[in-house]
């Protein structure tokens, strides 16, 4: 019997699925779970402290046999995710700027699973070839690596779907258009369907399922305005984010990026540096505004973005609406305005006090009164 410690391991009668990497995880979880869904099957998903609430109940386990948890390192190094009987594990990325340590924490969940489980894996990734190297587990992996098990190729971007051929184990399977946006987003998609084909589903049938998965809310939310700027809202805030959204868009805009973004209290100066610099290489110009600052003086998070860096493409402005509204009038016809950080949240924290706040409805309402 399987035991962590005095106790014993739970949702051994369930199919769990457990996701770890930087970025990805909501969404590659949203994927599975509305393809079994679409499938007829039901499954739960959140993140390790919902789903150990949940599957810690015997009777939830009749219920439901399919859970996805999205693992952060914390539930790592805090040993939560050791009480879950895990059968696969999938691999979204890395942060090349990451301490040793951190990627040592991502590893080791997947040293640690058995040779009857299944490890998903992105084999781009320069840790993902060292997860392959050293699991013991059945690995599956994908990527736009030749080597990839599930692979996308012939990548034709815009702004509201990708189109792509999906290849498995060397062979064509379909061409596929999907609702979504950028090459971190099709990583999403390949992790879900090699997901899917470890479980013994067809890749086609899988793909079949893609075209009508619903969008995700605050995860590139766009909408054009009357003069025809683009307006993007996404929860990137994080470097590896920010820069994966911000490179692909450059592909696929004919005008600037403006963008709004910020960090929050529990953020490190040096990467709230990082996000600064990120944001300033890849866009025209930036405005570095509020996120959550928490309990800390606002300002002294925005200083930090800015801190060591020689670009000059940028606006400070500690009010969050006023920088949107500073957005809206550096942008021209064809520009794109990008509103990161928040995403689908409705509020706020400033000096610890919550406060409505919606960065689609903040913006909505600019629009209407600057007219653009």
């Amino acid at each position: 019997m399987n035991k962590l410690g005095n106790r014993e391991l739970i949702g051994k009668d369930m199919n769990i699925i457990g996701i770890i990497g930087i970025n990805g995880k909501s969404t590659i979880a949203h994927m599975i779970h509305h393809c079994y869904l679409a499938l007829g099957i039901d499954s739960a998903v959140g993140i390790t402290e919902e789903i150990l609430q949940k599957i810690d109940d015997k009777s939830y386990e009749k219920k439901v046999k399919d859970a996805i948890i999205e693992i952060c390192q914390s539930d790592i190094k805090e040993k939560k995710a050791g009480y879950i009987d895990f059968d696969t594990l999938i691999f979204t990325n890395s942060d090349e700027n990451a301490e040793i340590n951190d990627n040592w924490t991502m590893k080791r969940p997947f040293i640690a699973l058995p040779l009857n489980k299944t490890a998903v894996i992105n084999i781009d990734d320069e840790q993902g070839v060292d997860f392959c190297n050293m699991a013991i587990a059945q690995v599956i992996t994908y990527g736009f690596n030749e080597l990839a098990d599930v692979k996308a190729c012939n990548i034709k971007l815009s702004i509201d779907k990708t189109r792509f051929d999906l290849y498995h184990k060397g062979s064509f399977t379909c061409r596929i258009e999907i609702p979504y946006f950028g090459f971190y987003n099709l990583y999403n998609i390949l992790a879900t369907i090699a997901y899917f084909v470890s479980e013994g589903y067809e890749p086609v049938r899988i793909a079949q399922l893609l075209p009508n998965l619903p969008r995700m809310e605050g995860k590139f939310d766009t909408f054009l305005t009357d003069s025809q700027i683009r307006i993007i809202i996404d929860y990137a805030r994080n470097p590896a984010a920010i820069k994966a959204l911000l490179s692909s868009l450059k592909t696929v805009c004919s005008g600037n990026i403006v963008t709004i973004t910020g960090a929050n209290e529990k953020t490190s100066t040096s990467m709230r540096m990082l996000m600064g610099e990120v944001a300033l290489s890849h866009s025209k110009q930036v405005v570095i505004t509020s996120d959550n600052p928490g309990g800390e003086e606002p300002q002294n998070i925005i200083y930090d973005m800015i801190k060591g860096s020689v670009r000059q493409n940028y606006r400070l402005c500690i009010d969050r609406e006023k920088a949107i509204e500073i957005a809206l009038k550096l942008a021209k016809p064809q520009d794109v305005v990008v509103i990161l950080g928040k995403g689908h949240e409705k509020k706020q924290i400033i000096k610890e006090k919550e406060h409505a706040f919606c960065d689609k409805k903040i913006a909505e309402y600019l629009i209407e009164k600057l007219e653009v």
